[in-house]
């Protein structure tokens, strides 16, 4: 590959890989905070239990049935919010992939772009050394 091609090639890689590392930090954060709900939830559903545990000889039927209500709907949100925390993790997952798949790639253009300087470079002096020997052997005839 030439180097004006690299060098073309490179930005383009660099703005990928920041675009993929800017969609990871957004599901990371995403994942967080369908964490930190479920979370809450999780609580809410520990004090409720708690407080009707405290409650058990104390309430009426009616009663009972509003909080065992209230129980199986907190129980179904939980559920639902771990699928969600789920499909958060899955997305965070393959973005974190995709990032390292565009970290790979522009590794591999940095890496083409330095051997194709190198090779630049040994031309160059070899073009150089030739040039030298050149002049040698004019300078070394003429002493003669």
């Amino acid at each position: 590959m030439n180097r004006l091609l690299l060098e073309r090639i490179m930005p383009i890689a660099e703005h990928e890989k920041e675009e993929s590392a800017t969609e990871m930090r957004q599901h990371k954060a995403r994942f967080e905070t369908e964490m930190e709900s479920l979370y809450r939830l999780v609580l809410t559903y520990e004090s409720l239990m708690k407080s009707q545990d405290e409650q058990a000889g104390v309430i009426d039927l009616l009663m009972s049935q509003y909080r065992e209500q209230t129980r199986e709907r907190l129980k179904r949100q939980i559920e639902t919010q771990q699928l969600v925390v789920q499909q958060a993790r899955n997305r965070y997952h393959l973005s974190q992939e995709r990032l390292l798949g565009k970290v790979v790639e522009e590794k591999k253009y940095v890496t083409l772009h330095e051997k194709v300087s190198q090779n630049e470079v040994a031309a160059t002096k070899l073009i150089e050394q030739h040039f030298i020997d050149e002049l040698a052997v004019i300078h070394h005839g003429k002493g003669k």
